[in-house]
């Protein structure tokens, strides 16, 4: 950035121009372009000065870097302006920007847990599962879980021209939701079932006796979360009566389920797809359930904190 002309210049055109000399004349006596000496002229008349402005980012030397970090931490999703007033600066929000870049601080997509994570009752739970997840052989136990998928499922995120909104089509009146209900493995999925609307204890019952029974071997650890639907009598008995024990996660726990892994990649493939019609949404799914390897399957027990004992 160039330098800015001497005060003593300023000086020189201003008194000229008092003097009642035209802008042009005062431009060319001086070597200086006229909007140069009008925007003097304006500094002068609106805010009493004849300094030149000081150049480079407003504000950035005034930013407490560490106290930046701190509010931060303490309230990730502020905005730049709140992260101003909380700091208390005279300064201009792309100063607060190059000081969040500096500090490596970058704007991402927030991952939610539930609050309820914090109840001492649930940690308590937590903790206790997880001290014991080194002792789980990760090849007996069997995940279960169930997800939603609607005929309205699209890319929610594309491209335009700056300045221009990005319009997509989706149905909204007529849209059909379908649940995936599957049962995975370190070997993959081991089996799965689609039906139309949601789930309920009597269609949980029904998967289990007829679909999941005859896939499960002795010795199993059939694992599935606190839902209500899940725990009727009957469906521990035919889990039991197969030669495999039952074992309910804690509650809010879905980081310590494999299969939401599974089902988020689903997700993302289904609104790539963008399914319109229920066959068409439910031969989708079962291609990317096979599609699973025991690679994929053994990654996501391994995120999830489980781990395989080799013999």
């Amino acid at each position: 950035m160039a330098a800015p002309y001497s005060q003593d210049l300023r000086d020189k055109v201003l008194a000229a121009c008092d003097r009642g000399m035209a802008t042009k004349q005062v431009a060319e006596a001086f070597g200086v372009c006229r909007a140069w000496v009008r925007r003097v002229k304006q500094r002068r008349r609106e805010h009493g000065q004849t300094a030149p402005r000081k150049q480079g980012t407003p504000g950035v030397r005034k930013i407490d870097r560490d106290r930046l970090a701190m509010l931060v931490a303490e309230r990730p999703d502020a905005t730049g302006p709140e992260l101003r007033e909380m700091l208390g600066v005279e300064c201009s929000d792309s100063a607060i920007y190059a000081a969040l870049k500096a500090l490596e601080l970058t704007y991402k997509k927030k991952t939610i847990h539930a609050a309820e994570r914090d109840r001492p009752d649930v940690a308590e739970r937590r903790a206790e599962w997880k001290s014991e997840q080194p002792e789980l052989d990760a090849g007996r136990l069997i995940f279960i879980d169930e997800t939603w998928a609607k005929t309205n499922m699209t890319r929610l995120r594309g491209r335009a021209k700056r300045g221009e909104r990005l319009i997509d089509k989706t149905p909204h009146g007529h849209w059909k939701t379908s649940t995936l209900i599957a049962a995975l493995g370190i070997e993959g999925v081991r089996c799965s079932t689609v039906v139309d609307g949601a789930v309920n204890a009597d269609i949980f019952e029904a998967f289990v006796e007829q679909v999941l029974v005859p896939e499960l071997r002795p010795g199993d650890l059939v694992v599935m979360d606190n839902l209500s639907s899940h725990k009727r009598a009957r469906t521990r008995e035919l889990i039991e009566a197969a030669g495999a024990e039952l074992l309910f996660l804690p509650p809010y726990s879905p980081d310590l389920n494999p299969i939401e892994m599974v089902f988020s990649k689903i997700k993302q493939l289904l609104r790539s797809l963008a399914c319109r019609t229920r066959d068409a949404l439910w031969r989708a799914m079962q291609s990317i359930l096979d599609q699973v390897t025991p690679n994929d399957a053994i990654n996501c027990f391994k995120h999830c904190g489980y781990t395989l004992h080799v013999e």
